[in-house]
C-alpha cells in the first residue's frame, strides 16, 4: 500500500516537472453559446417496453440525461414498421404510447419512414396524420391516438440505411455483393450501384437466394423469400409477403416450396448453404394450381393440405417500391415545413452521373444521415491495450471523418446546383459493433464512458463552430433488455444504468446548455500510435486532458467537463476562478475504472468554497466534472437565462427571439467582437439585420444589470 502511494506521489512529480503546473483558467465573462436541443436525441424505438419508461430508474436517468429528441421507432425494423398495426400492443412504445411519453420528458419526435414496404403517398398522409390541423387529421388523431393536437414532427428519415428494405445491401453490417442460390449453381452479383438506384429511384427485385448471416441477421433473416414453419395442419393458408407489391402479370412472379417433415432443430445449427438446399429442393414446388396471389398476399391450397412441421418458402418479384426521391417529395408536398433526411450515402458511380446529380438538386434532402461506427478502430486498440488510442478514437471520428463528410456535401452543393444547404445527421453512433464482447471485456468498463463524453462534447462544439452543420443527434440505443454495451439503459434483469448512460448524465449536467471556451496552460502530453493515411503506424502527441466549459441543466452552475486520456498517469489541475463570480460551492465527480475490466467506480465531492483556485486530482482514464455555484451571476453572459432562444439561424433579414423576459436593451456583434447594432426599447421580438454583411455574429440580451445572455448566429 505504502509502495503504490509512492509510486503516485512520483509520479505526479514527474508530470508537474516535465509539464509544468496545470492551470485552467476561466473567462470572467464568458460568451456562452446555446446547445439546440435537437442535438440531444436518443433511440427509442416502437418496439420497446412503454413499461420500462414508467419505472422511477428510468424516469430519474433519462431526465438527467436533458433529452431533446428520441428517434423513433427505431433502425432497421422500422423501414417496415406500420405504425397502425401496433397501435393496440399497449406495451409497447406504439404511436399512441409516445405521445404522453414526449410530454412527460419534453422531448421532441424525429421519425424513420416506414420505406421498405410502404409507399410514398402512404408516408405522405403519415406527415399529415402526425401535423395536419385539418379537421379530417383532428378526428383522426382523437380516434386512434387520443389526442387531438397535432404532434408537429418536424425530422424525418427515409429509411435507416438501406440493409432491411432489400433484407440486405449496403448497412452497418456491411455490403453483400452476391446473392447466392442452391449448390451447384453460380451467385448473382450485386452491386453498390445497383442498391443506390433502389434506394433512390425504387423499381423492382426478384427476392430469391440467400445472402451471408451477419449483423443483425440469423439464417432465416438472410434468406430473401417469405418463410413460414407450421406447427397446426391446414388446408389452406394466406401469407402477406413482407416486400409487397407482387406482379400480378406475370405467371412466373411467384414461386412457392413446400418442404414436409422440416427438422426446425437441425435448421438452428445447419449452415446457410445445407438450409437453403433442404428448403428450395425442386421436388418440394408447389403446382401453379396449389396457389395463387393478389398484390400483397400467396394464397396456399396444397391439394394435401398443409401438415405439422411443413416449412414454406415464398420467392416472388416485388415491383413498384418507391424511391427516396418520390418520398421526399410526397412528404414535403404534405408539409413543406418538415424536414427530411436521406439515409445511403451514394457510391461513386452515382456521385459521378450528371443526371444522378440533376435529380438530387431537384429533390435534395436537409440533411443526410451518417453513421459513424467505429468499431475498426477501437475493438483493436482496446484488444491490444491501447487505452489512450482508444480513447483519441472519437476525436478522429468528428475532427476527420465527420468533418470530411460536411465538406464533402457543402463542395456537392455547389458542384450539383443543390438549392439548399445540406446538413448532418447522426445516427447509431456507439463505442463498437461488438454484441459479442464476453463478459468482464475492457470495452465494457471505463473505456466506453470516456469515449462517449469525449463524442458529445466534441460533437457540441463542432456544431457550434460550424465544422458540422448539425441537425438531430440520436444515440444507438437509450434502454433495451439484455447488458448490450451499447446501450445507455439496461433493463434486464433489472433495472441500471450503463456505463455510457452515467457518462451521458455527467455531460449533459455540466455542457449540455451552452459551452464557452476556457484556456489550459500545460496541459499534460501524452504520446499515442496511430495509422497514417499509408496505413503505417506513426507516433503523434495530444493533449491528455481535453477540457470544456459550460453549462447544464441546474442554471445555477458553471460547470467543466475534464476528460483525463492517459492511461497511466493521474493529473492535478488547478483551477483559476474569477474572484466576481463569489463561488461559494463546488461539485468534484469522477467516473474511472479498473481499466483492463468492466470495473468502474464514481467518487463525488461535495464542499462549500472560498478562494479563487480549486485543485483537482483527475484518476488515470476519467471522466470528470466541476460545478461550480455561483453566489453572484454577475458577468456570466446566458447565466440564468437558458429560456431564451434565437431563430432562424441561419437567417438572412430577421432574427426572431422568445425569453420569459423582455430585454432591456441587444446589442450585436461581429467576430472581431465590435458592436455592429443596438437597440433598446424592445417592443417585438423580431430584430432586423437585413443591413448586416454575410458572416458569424453574436447576439447579446440585457434583461437587468446582473442577467445577460448571448448567442451565435449566422447572416446569410
Amino acid at each position: 500500500m505504502i509502495r503504490t502511494i509512492l509510486l503516485s506521489i512520483l509520479s505526479l512529480l514527474l508530470t508537474s516537472l516535465s509539464y509544468g503546473q496545470s492551470i485552467i483558467t476561466l473567462p470572467e465573462n464568458p460568451i456562452i453559446e446555446s446547445i439546440p436541443q435537437r442535438w440531444k436525441g436518443h433511440n427509442h424505438g416502437g418496439f420497446s417496453a412503454f413499461s420500462h419508461a414508467q419505472t422511477p430508474g428510468f424516469i430519474d436517468a433519462f431526465s438527467k440525461m436533458n433529452p431533446g429528441v428520441i428517434r423513433w421507432p427505431a433502425g432497421n425494423k422500422a423501414n417496415d414498421y406500420r405504425w397502425m398495426d401496433h397501435l393496440e400492443d399497449t406495451d409497447k412504445l406504439n404511436l399512441k404510447n409516445v405521445i404522453p411519453f414526449l410530454s412527460s420528458f419534453e422531448v421532441e419526435l424525429q421519425i424513420v419512414i416506414n420505406f421498405g414496404n410502404g409507399t410514398a403517398a402512404e408516408a405522405a398522409e403519415f406527415v399529415k396524420i402526425c401535423n395536419s390541423e385539418e379537421n379530417t387529421y383532428v378526428n383522426l388523431r382523437s380516434n386512434l391516438l387520443n389526442t387531438s393536437q397535432p404532434i408537429n414532427v418536424k425530422s424525418w428519415e427515409i429509411g435507416n440505411e438501406n440493409g432491411h428494405s432489400w433484407a440486405y445491401e449496403w448497412s452497418w453490417f456491411g455490403f453483400q455483393d452476391n446473392i447466392h442460390f442452391q449448390t451447384g449453381i453460380a451467385d448473382k452479383p450485386f452491386t453498390k450501384d445497383e442498391a443506390d438506384n433502389l434506394y433512390y429511384y425504387g423499381g423492382e427485385f426478384y427476392r430469391e437466394g440467400w445472402v451471408d448471416a451477419i449483423g443483425s441477421q440469423d439464417f432465416k433473416t438472410a434468406i430473401l423469400g417469405n418463410t413460414k414453419f407450421y406447427t397446426t395442419a391446414s388446408s389452406t393458408d394466406g401469407i402477406l409477403v413482407n416486400f409487397p407489391f407482387m406482379d400480378i402479370t406475370d405467371v412466373d412472379a411467384v414461386r412457392v416450396y413446400r418442404t414436409p417433415n422440416f427438422d426446425n432443430v437441425w435448421a438452428q445449427t445447419a449452415s446457410q448453404q445445407d438450409l437453403y438446399d433442404a428448403i428450395s429442393n425442386p421436388t418440394n414446388l408447389l403446382l401453379p394450381s396449389e396457389f395463387s396471389w393478389t398484390e400483397t398476399e400467396v394464397t396456399i391450397t396444397p391439394s394435401n393440405g398443409l401438415n405439422i412441421d411443413d416449412f414454406i418458402l415464398i420467392e416472388y418479384n416485388s415491383i413498384g417500391h418507391d424511391g427516396a426521391f418520390a418520398f421526399r417529395n410526397a412528404m414535403k408536398a404534405a408539409d413543406p415545413t418538415i424536414e427530411i433526411g436521406y439515409n445511403v450515402k451514394p457510391g461513386d458511380i452515382k456521385v459521378n452521373d450528371p443526371v444522378f446529380q440533376q435529380d438530387f438538386a431537384a429533390s435534395p434532402p436537409d440533411f443526410m444521415i451518417k453513421h459513424p461506427y467505429v468499431t475498426g478502430l477501437s475493438i483493436p486498440a482496446i484488444q491490444a491495450g491501447l487505452f489512450s488510442e482508444a480513447a483519441y478514437v472519437s476525436e478522429f471520428n468528428i475532427t476527420q471523418t465527420l468533418n470530411n463528410f460536411q465538406e464533402k456535401w457543402n463542395e456537392r452543393e455547389v458542384a450539383w446546383g443543390i438549392p439548399s444547404e445540406i446538413g448532418l445527421s447522426l445516427t447509431e453512433w456507439n463505442v463498437a459493433l461488438f454484441t459479442s464482447a464476453p463478459s468482464d471485456h475492457p470495452i465494457r468498463g471505463i473505456f466506453s464512458g470516456l469515449y462517449v463524453a469525449d463524442y458529445w462534447a466534441r460533437l457540441f462544439e463542432n456544431g457550434l463552430n460550424d465544422s458540422l452543420d448539425l441537425r438531430d443527434v440520436n444515440h444507438f440505443a437509450l434502454s433495451a433488455t439484455g447488458n448490450n454495451f451499447i446501450h445507455l439503459l439496461h433493463t434486464n434483469p433489472t433495472f441500471s444504468v450503463g456505463v455510457q448512460g452515467k457518462a451521458t448524465i455527467m455531460v449533459m449536467e455540466t455542457i449540455s446548455e451552452g459551452m464557452f471556451p476556457v484556456t489550459f496552460s500545460n496541459n499534460p502530453q501524452i504520446d499515442i500510435t496511430v495509422p497514417d493515411e499509408q496505413g503505417m503506424d506513426s507516433t503523434i502527441t495530444i493533449d491528455a486532458i481535453p477540457t470544456w466549459g459550460g453549462v447544464g441543466v441546474n442554471s445555477e452552475y458553471v460547470n467543466l467537463l475534464l476528460i483525463n486520456r492517459d492511461d497511466e498517469n493521474s493529473h492535478t489541475v488547478d483551477i483559476d476562478i474569477p474572484a466576481a463570480w463569489q463561488v461559494d460551492n463546488v461539485i468534484f465527480e469522477s467516473l474511472y475504472g479498473t481499466i483492463t475490466d468492466e470495473t468502474v467506480f464514481s467518487n463525488i465531492d461535495d464542499n462549500p468554497f472560498t478562494g479563487t483556485t480549486y485543485s483537482v486530482v483527475l484518476p488515470a482514464f476519467s471522466v470528470n466534472t466541476v460545478r461550480m455555484h455561483l453566489n453572484n451571476p454577475l458577468g456570466v453572459d446566458g447565466y440564468g437565462n437558458s429560456d431564451t432562444y434565437i431563430y432562424p439561424n441561419p437567417s438572412v433579414d430577421f432574427i426572431y427571439f422568445n425569453s420569459k423576459e423582455t430585454p432591456v436593451s441587444i446589442g450585436i456583434f461581429n467576430n472581431l467582437g465590435q458592436k455592429v447594432k443596438h437597440q433598446i426599447l424592445i417592443d417585438t421580438n423580431k430584430i432586423e439585420i437585413h443591413n448586416l454583411q454575410k458572416g458569424v455574429y453574436f447576439i447579446r440580451f440585457i434583461y437587468s444589470e446582473k442577467k445577460e445572455a448571448t448567442y451565435k448566429f449566422i447572416k446569410k
